[in-house]
């Protein structure tokens, strides 16, 4: 991040103020922001890692290079 070119909403407070930045090579991004706990990330990593051995097998019959 090279500095915070904007900043708008202060009044809402420092969570819900709009940042404006300027950046030099990022992204891409995603933000998530779960008002009941939730992590989308840790429960897409699990339902990643149920699939990914039938994912893995099931190309390893089409690409015989790949162990």
């Amino acid at each position: 991040m090279e500095r915070i070119a904007e900043h708008h909403w202060d009044e809402l407070g420092m969570p819900e103020t709009l940042w404006c930045c300027k950046v030099k090579e990022f992204g891409p991004l995603i933000v998530s922001i779960d008002a009941k706990g939730r992590n989308m990330f840790e429960e897409n990593k699990v339902r990643f890692n149920e699939r990914k051995d039938a994912a893995v097998a099931e190309i390893c019959k089409h690409v015989s290079f790949i162990k």
